[in-house]
């Protein structure tokens, strides 16, 4: 049984249970890096503590003072450190070691420890900074010397100093002793983005976890940091489906779509127990993770990939490790990459033309993003790889050749050459635009609509299929599931849904986006129209409670209304959801706990009230329906995916239609 550590000291191997708390506790120094300028004014020095709990390469410390000379000065692995108030925190998922202004320290060189305990009364030769250091008891020498010899005595590997400072022995003085400014050197960090990462190198990583795929003994891990890398496999997009690509899975032999990034930007990193079954078991897809020690490697087919193998030397040591705290700046780094990377996506998708990975990635890639040594590839058509050239000409060739048998076929059967491909290959049947709905004389003046430019449409032409319809060139006719059209509408409300008010607003759902304090969830248009409500005199809602700051910002409307035409006397009934940003721009309210808050439920009643006139109060006494005067609205037609047999969102397309555009007076 390993001994004890002196009174009122903790062990290596139970600094876990002691986050953010401050602890004594000694140790024997693993590795080590010489005093160098911290990125603030202090000097800082790196060290690795172990003891008999803890039988590996240790946990790391750092210890921060004005002066250099002021820093525990170890001159070799194997020393023993006695540190008295240090703060232990978690670092990037790893345990470490913090200095505070508190904090103390002695050092005892491991050229004046005994390989034995003497009989008589111990007096081993120390160092210690100014007079806040305690001396170190009988009992702590003694724990030094068993600490000392736990491990060969040979110095372990430590780092190359320019010119090192002479081993001398030193008593207990209030002597400070001091390093050559030329001693020192720039401690290297192993943290490197995967875009600054090289072969045959070991780095630490932090990242988010794409896809995770157990194989046999060995667990591939898909993971990226939104830096892109030369040597990284490059995941297109298929065809058929924005959000679905390139088959993976390459160890199990079934392939999956790949859900993105597209282009070079996920590292596979191949785990080996104990590696593997830590990230089986704890690990899940958009995880972020810290992977310490990572070796980069060419795989088998040249690309760069990661490995972390089982450790030889300490065989149960993991060196993966969940990152919970996404405040931890560098994954806050790693969202706002996602967060660009998901604005550039889509706003290149939006377009007409489609385009390739290869000059999305490289609009979304800044120059100070790009590899280090390589240099900024400029976008166009021109400068597009050989290989790439040629795939382009191949498809335009193609196109070119499909255009010319699908007019030659259209001519021999209408007689007219229409050569546009377009119109050829894909034909909609034509349909005369029904004439636009006259408005009712009476019209709500407390609502307005914008785009008033824009022709109003009746329900049913809304609703209508006919313009889905589209018949392919083999004369094959098929009905698209829904197109994003946005139209102008006179209607009434007859119904809503929740049938309660006080469930129109929910709780937000939280985005991993939300630790970056510059993000919002609204568009520009969105903010815009916040701003305008604001100018127009958008009412703030009264102060209840003190809650008002809790509420804020954890809220959102959603509720559904159902609209009846109100420029004919059809059967027709539109479902329209109100929600977000489109809501806001409606009532000229924030959303809020209505259950806590009357005076904002009763605000939102008024608000409402001026929409559908007494519906609500027929519709809790349940005295039938009634009908507000009808108002200009702005529908938009949308697509959702349902939940399907999987419940992941991969079933047909539902058609949809939203409110926005539309708000009170």
């Amino acid at each position: 049984m390993p001994p004890k550590p002196p009174a009122g000291f903790v062990s290596v191997g139970s600094l876990s249970s002691h986050l953010k708390r401050d602890v004594n506790i000694m140790g024997v120094v693993t590795d080590f890096q010489p005093p160098a300028r911290s990125k603030g004014p202090d000097w800082m020095c790196s060290f690795r503590l172990a003891d008999l709990t803890h039988y590996d390469d240790g946990t790391k410390f750092r210890c921060f003072r004005p002066m250099e000379a002021d820093l525990p000065i170890i001159e070799r692995n194997g020393d023993v450190v006695t540190l008295e108030r240090v703060k232990i925190t978690n670092y990037s998922g790893m345990i470490m070691g913090m200095s505070t202004h508190g904090t103390t320290w002695v050092v005892f060189p491991s050229t004046t420890i005994p390989e034995s305990v003497p009989m008589d009364a111990l007096d081993i030769k120390y160092t210690r900074v100014g007079t806040t250091s305690s001396r170190p008891t009988q009992e702590q020498m003694r724990y030094a010397i068993e600490l000392c010899n736990s491990r060969p005595r040979e110095p372990y590997r430590s780092p190359t100093i320019t010119a090192a400072a002479p081993a001398t022995a030193r008593h207990p003085s209030n002597t400070k002793p001091s390093m050559p400014r030329d001693a020192t050197i720039e401690r290297r960090d192993k943290f490197a983005l995967i875009k600054d990462v090289r072969l045959d190198t070991w780095h630490d990583l932090v990242g988010q976890v794409v896809k995770i795929y157990p194989g046999n003994g060995v667990t591939e891990l898909y993971v990226t940091d939104y830096t892109t890398h030369p040597l990284l496999y490059h995941y297109e997009r298929s065809g058929d489906d924005l959000g679905n690509g390139l088959m993976y899975g390459s160890m199990s032999g079934t392939k999956r779509k790949w859900p993105g990034p597209f282009g070079k930007y996920t590292l596979t990193v191949n785990l080996f127990p104990p590696h593997s079954y830590y990230a089986q078991s704890h690990v899940k897809e958009n995880d972020f993770v810290f992977l310490r020690n990572t070796r980069l490697k060419h795989s088998r087919d040249l690309k760069m990939e990661g490995t972390l193998h089982t450790d030889r030397q300490y065989p149960d040591r993991v060196d993966i490790r969940l990152i919970e705290d996404h405040d931890d700046v560098r994954v806050k780094g790693v969202l706002r990459r996602k967060l660009e990377y998901n604005k550039s996506f889509r706003r290149h998708h939006a377009s007409s033309d489609k385009v390739s990975d290869t000059e999305l990635q490289d609009r979304f890639e800044t120059p100070a993003e790009t590899t280090r040594g390589q240099k900024r590839k400029p976008t166009g058509e021109s400068k597009l790889s050989k290989n790439q050239r040629r795939k382009r000409r191949k498809r335009e060739r193609e196109d070119a050749r499909l255009s010319k048998v699908d007019a030659a076929e259209s001519e021999s059967e209408s007689g007219a050459g229409n050569t546009d491909p377009f119109q050829v290959r894909i034909t909609a049947p034509a349909h005369a635009t029904p004439p636009a709905p006259q408005p009712p004389k009476d019209t709500n003046k407390y609502i307005r609509s914008s785009n008033p430019d824009v022709p109003l449409r009746s329900l049913s032409s809304i609703l209508s299929l006919d313009t889905h319809a589209f018949t392919t060139p083999s004369g094959t006719p098929f009905t698209l599931p829904f197109q994003n059209i946005k139209s102008r509408a006179i209607v009434r409300v007859v119904d809503f849904f929740p049938d309660r008010l006080v469930d129109f607003a929910v709780p937000k759902k939280k985005s991993e986006f939300d630790v970056l304090s510059d993000y919002s969830q609204e568009s520009s248009d969105d903010s815009l129209r916040r701003s305008q409500g604001s100018a127009d005199g958008r009412n703030k809602l009264p102060p209840d409670t003190d809650d008002e700051r809790e509420d804020k910002g954890e809220w959102e409307w959603r509720f559904g209304l159902v609209l009846e035409d109100a420029c004919s006397n059809g059967p027709e009934r539109l479902f329209v959801h109100v929600s977000g940003a489109d809501a806001v721009f409606l009532t000229k309210l924030d959303a809020c706990d209505l259950r806590r808050r009357p005076q904002a439920l009763l605000a939102l009643t008024e608000k409402l009230f001026l929409i559908w006139g007494e519906l609500e109060e027929k519709k809790s006494a349940r005295l039938g329906t009634a009908k507000g005067l009808p108002f200009e609205c702005c529908i938009k037609e949308y697509g959702v995916r349902s939940d399907g047999a999987t419940g992941t969102g991969s079933g047909e397309w539902e058609r949809r239609f939203a409110m926005f555009g539309t708000t009170t007076m």
